[in-house]
């Protein structure tokens, strides 16, 4: 069959429905030096098998074996050269295809293993959960390169698949590093020296006239002669618009003569409405990558696109909760299928693990499997972009929505303070979330405010988050770890305990305000509860009493809190 295209990630190039036939043969040609991915169903009889073979000349590649009796599907990815390739089909008993697809994918990364959340709550990202949601629709994954991990990239090699380490780059703050001093630091990388393992990613290379450039040009031609390397990698972060500088421009021209790869770094956070995000899609991501095509021709079969995923302390580009940023996401991998900016793209990853809640990485699984597997030109969220389920819910308005009970006059209050939101983790800064309720806890009561939540959808998972810090600790410069006593109380829903929790984190050690930095920490609280809605509404109650009879905390403790987010949750 003629390829066919069906988005800028996905090329179909054979695609046989039923064939009667015991033994067939198909051919089909890899247009490109790339992943092809394989998928098959079969309908077994007992007793039968069926076999499904990729080979060229050389010899076999890739083989398929059904033998569980029924409807069975099986998959796999490999890197292949471009050229022609056969795909034999041998039915034993009476066995039977159903359906045989190839198709020239790109490079979709998972980054990275090994690095377990900053929410501890929401791992461990083991193998068992990336290979429940994440790994069937990835090639290749970023890792540490450690001893325990081995097992692991055996059973992934095994697969045909690619595992690259995270290593610096040598000398970003130091000017006299040498051309001799990076290439022993790369060279001597676990990713280059493991036979098992297929090279590394350096993080990250600048958009700046830097003097270091002439030593790491020089180092990584020497890794390209290295005869024992030749069938490594070495990927670049790439953070800036590389082409606005003279020497950077230098190393981009290098990287693809070498037939190296450039991860282009594009962390894009929430804009206020759908139509600023539009906007911001088309100047960060469409633009540019017009920018990089024309300055550098072909560049695109050396680009690998790195979406940031991080929607979670101590660091988010979830900045807004009026905005579901699994829509967001889902947006800007619709734009880089569809756009023909993005056309012959080298590859997709997300940035990185650590910084994203499960939910997050389970809907980057997703959206990799719809847009760079499946070939899919439409969105797969059909949810809005703004969250309608609560009003104001970082008190940028005041107390518009909300219904507030003090316990006594002067007790609850909105306040703001130039760059909380920053210390938040909210990226990149923004005056976003410098406002907040403030209440203070009294010995006559609890300090309650009320919101009803709207637009539910009855049996539909949601969740809620909020963040939570002692007033009195930040205008004082205090590091104080504390759990913050405070009463998230949700009328007309069903609880998912498993999902709910509260954890303390500190601010990122980037994000400094006044006396906090990297050693000196503000502390805060991150409360999470995962809901199932029974009805079209519910009721929150907010209260800073552990109970209606009971304080919990300190009586004259002053407690602030925004960042309230209500939006459906992707089951698990």
């Amino acid at each position: 069959m003629e390829p066919r295209i069906l988005n800028n990630f996905v090329l179909e190039l054979l695609n046989i429905r039923p064939c009667s036939e015991k033994s067939r043969e198909y051919e089909f040609y890899n247009p490109r030096n790339g992943w092809i991915f394989l998928s098959s169903t079969a309908d077994i009889k007992n007793p039968g098998s069926l076999i499904v073979s990729v080979s060229n000349k050389a010899g076999r590649i890739v083989t398929l074996m059904h033998e569980q009796r029924g409807l069975t599907t099986l998959e796999a990815m490999h890197f292949l050269s471009m050229g022609k390739y056969r795909v034999k089909v041998k039915c034993e008993g009476h066995s039977r295809l159903q359906h045989l697809i190839v198709r020239a994918v790109p490079e979709i990364i998972y980054c990275k293993f090994g690095y377990d959340p900053h929410v501890r709550e929401y791992g461990p990202y083991d193998w068992e959960f990336l290979r429940k949601y994440v790994l069937h629709s990835v090639n290749c994954i970023v890792g540490s390169g450690s001893e325990s991990h081995k097992h692991f990239v055996e059973e992934w090699k095994r697969n045909g698949r690619k595992w690259i380490i995270e290593c610096t780059v040598p000398g970003l703050r130091c000017e006299d590093i040498t051309a001799e001093e990076a290439y022993e630091y790369w060279s001597k990388n676990i990713g280059f020296q493991d036979p098992l393992l297929d090279g590394i990613i350096a993080d990250e290379f600048l958009s700046r006239d830097m003097k270091q450039y002439l030593a790491w040009i020089e180092a990584i031609k020497r890794l390209r002669e290295n005869e024992n390397l030749r069938n490594k990698v070495f990927y670049a972060y790439c953070g800036g618009d590389m082409y606005k500088t003279r020497l950077s421009t230098f190393f981009v021209k290098t990287l693809m003569k070498l037939g190296y790869k450039l991860a282009i770094e594009k962390y894009l956070s929430e804009q206020p409405t759908k139509e600023d995000a539009k906007r911001l899609l088309d100047s960060a991501l469409v633009q540019t990558m017009k920018k990089w095509r024309e300055i550098f021709p072909g560049v695109e079969r050396h680009v690998i696109i790195c979406l940031g995923y991080m929607n979670a302390p101590p660091e988010s580009l979830n900045v807004d909760p009026s905005v579901n940023y699994k829509v967001f996401l889902d947006m800007q991998f619709n734009v880089l299928a569809n756009d023909p900016a993005f056309k012959d793209i080298f590859g997709i990853m997300t940035y990185t693990s650590g910084y994203a809640d499960e939910e997050i990485v389970r809907w980057i699984g997703k959206l990799y499997r719809h847009y760079c597997i499946e070939g899919r030109r439409e969105m797969l969220s059909k949810d809005p972009y703004k969250l309608t389920h609560i009003e104001n819910p970082d008190f940028e308005e005041g107390l518009r929505g909300w219904t507030i009970y003090p316990a006594e006059k002067g007790s609850i209050s909105v306040k703001s303070l130039e760059g909380y939101s920053w210390l938040q983790g909210r990226y990149p800064r923004t005056r976003r979330g410098d406002t907040f309720l403030w209440m203070k806890r009294s010995a006559k009561g609890p300090n309650v405010v009320v919101q009803t939540i709207r637009n539910l959808k009855p049996g539909e998972l949601y969740s809620l988050k909020m963040i939570t810090a002692d007033y009195q600790d930040l205008m004082n410069g205090r590091s104080v770890k504390q759990k913050h006593v405070i009463s998230i109380e949700l009328e007309n829903v069903e609880l998912i305990p498993e999902k709910c929790f509260q954890h303390l984190f500190a601010n990122c050690y980037s994000h400094h305000l006044g006396p906090f930095n990297d050693k000196h920490r503000a502390w805060m609280n991150y409360h999470v509860r995962v809901f199932r809605a029974k009805a079209e509404t519910a009721k929150l109650i907010i209260s800073d009493w552990l109970s209606k009879d009971e304080p919990g905390g300190p009586i004259g403790q002053e407690l602030i809190l925004n960042f309230i987010e209500i939006q459906p949750y992707l089951p698990g």
